[in-house]
Order: C-alpha cells, then structure tokens, then sequence
C-alpha cells in the first residue's frame, strides 16, 4: 500500500511480529517504514471484514480482568485532572458542545463535561461517537444525559452537525484507523468555527520505543495500531487536512512501558496469570507511578515520551485576533499535556 502521508510506495521493514497481548490469529504481521518520510504502518491492511476479528471479547476496554484494564478512584482522578489542564489550555474559549470520538466507557466524557460546565459557568451538550453500544453504556448515556451517536469517522458523521462542534476528543483512536487522512477531513467539517480538535496517539520517541523497537514495544499493539505517527508526521497529516496546529508535545506513557515488558516477558493482556512478572500491571500503583515519573522527569528535560497530544483548530479561522486563545509553540510544551 502507498504511505498515508507522503504516498510514496517505496518501503523498508520495521518488524514482524505476532499478536502478542490477544493471539487473534496465528502467524506474524507486518510493519514498515516508508523511505521517503518516516511514516511506520501495517502492511498489508487487513482486510475491513477481518478487523472485528482483532477486538476479541477479552480486549482490555471491556475486560475488567485483563492486566491493563483501567478503572478506579486513581483513573477518575487522573480524567478529572486532564480535563482541568485541557480547560486551562483553552483559555477563556467558549466551550458549549463536546464529542468524544470512540469514547466506548463514558466515564472521561462525563468528567469532561464536569469540569467545562463547573469552569465554563454554563450547560455543555456532550455525546459519544462510536460504531455501536451495548445496552449499559446506553443505560449509563441516559442516566448521565449524554448522546450515543452511531457513525463512523472514517465515512459517515452525518449524525453530528456540520460548523457545531466546539470540542473534539479523539484519544488513542487515530492509530487504530484505516484512512486516518480521510477522518480528519470528516472531522475538519464539523468544527464550529472557534473548535478544537484534541488528538493523542502513539509517538515513536519514547525511552520504551528505543528499548523495545526491534519487537516488542507495546505502542505497535500488533496488529491493531496500523499507523504509527512522530511528531513531524502527525502535523504535516494535520496541516494538509485543514488544520492549524495550537499546541504539540508529548506526554507520559506509562501504558506502553508496561505493555512491553509484558510482550517481552510472554505475558498477554487477556488476564493475569501465574508469573511472578504479574506485578507488572495497570492497577499497581508503585509501579505506574514509577514509570509515570520516569517519563515526566524525562519530558522536563526536554525529552519525547511515546504518547503525544496535539490541539488543532481549522485553519481558515486561525489569526491572532480570536479572544481566549492562548498562544503555544507546537512541540514545545513540556508540561503532562491535555
């Protein structure tokens, strides 16, 4: 296949490796890198009928029992906290519609509409997009007053208003995408004219992706992350979709340090078993925070962790004249990001 972001068709091999955390199917999958710009994705694709087939029932968003399933106090606070640091990276922008893009358990959405209505001192509308909703996550939409709409951001947002979207979240989404180009083309078109689109996906800069790169890192999450981007690539995709760029950087990746050491040391994200290795998991709090403070240390220093946020508006409303919008150097914001 071409690459996404150059189209170039000239390729170099990455690694080839096996599903480790979910064993979806026998066999190696590839990955490569385009020589022309960098860019590292699955080649070939899988084929749009096989994709279900890489979720199984055991997938960690819906498994309470897998070893990086995430849920407690400690997360909640986590979410509330990001959104804080979200809210006062907006400014005094007016925030009165949000859209959590694949946002599959509600709890950061409701966290965010929390803090924008209690810091934004007015009623916020906030729905989730995905491509279904089992019967709880619809109970807990209509006990919170929140939207589940249906739709795909790859090929149809009909559901979601064109110009009336003040707030876009698409959190470790953009990597699982087929056409991530034609998405934030969809996305562009829904931005209100003062909108931000906030990404975060994987970024190959990490201490975790140079330790672990020839195999095992846990950012290629073989074979359902099928683009890969650096902090050059994901703003070049972002500017040639129509978007300015506010603000860029990278924040701590405790997720993937785990999911590597578990990849290298035979461990799944299925359950846990009986390896002393099992301490080496989401609800271990010694050890999230340890690799927590590992990365922010290594960030304050001026360093790349290997998950990266980026806050984008349309282009053709972007100008120093727009009130609340604080001014930010893409690539140059050291703090935890949003």
């Amino acid at each position: 296949m071409s690459c996404l972001i150059c189209g170039g068709n000239a390729t170099r091999p990455v690694v080839r490796a096996p599903d480790f955390e979910y064993q979806c199917r026998p066999g190696e999958w590839s990955l490569v890198e385009c020589t022309g710009c960098g860019h590292v994705f699955v080649d070939p694709l899988p084929a749009v009928e096989e994709v279900p087939a890489l979720y199984p029932p055991g997938y960690y968003t819906v498994n309470p029992g897998s070893p990086i399933y995430m849920e407690g106090a400690v997360v909640e606070a986590k979410m509330v906290k990001d959104a804080e640091q979200l809210r006062r990276r907006l400014g005094t922008r007016p925030i009165r519609s949000v859209v959590d893009i694949g946002g599959g358990n509600l709890t950061r959405l409701i966290k965010l509409r929390e803090v924008f209505e209690r810091e934004g001192g007015g009623p916020v509308a906030a729905a989730c997009l995905d491509l279904q909703f089992d019967a709880a996550v619809r109970q807990q939409a209509e006990a919170a007053g929140l939207r589940c709409v249906l739709g795909n951001v790859e090929t149809d947002l009909e559901a979601l208003p064109d110009g009336g979207q003040d707030l876009i979240v698409m959190r470790q989404l953009l990597e699982h995408l087929r056409d991530p180009r034609a998405a934030l083309r969809q996305l562009h078109r829904k931005l209100s004219p003062h909108g931000v689109l906030v990404i975060d996906t994987p970024n190959r800069g990490g201490w975790d992706y140079r330790l672990f790169r020839r195999r095992y890192w846990g950012g290629y999450h073989i074979p359902r992350h099928f683009h890969l981007f650096d902090l050059a690539s994901l703003a070049r995709l972002l500017r040639e979709t129509g978007y300015a760029i506010e603000a860029q950087g990278c924040t701590p990746s405790i997720a993937f340090w785990i999911i590597s050491f578990r990849n290298a040391l035979g461990l799944n994200s299925l359950a846990r078993g009986s390896s002393l290795a099992e301490f080496l998991n989401l609800k271990n709090l010694p050890v999230v925070g340890g690799f927590f403070v590992l990365d922010l240390i290594w960030s304050k220093l001026g360093g790349q962790t290997s998950n990266q946020f980026a806050l984008a508006i349309r282009a053709d409303a972007a100008g120093p004249s727009r009130p609340g919008v604080p001014s930010a150097a893409p690539g140059k914001d050291p703090a935890p990001g949003p």
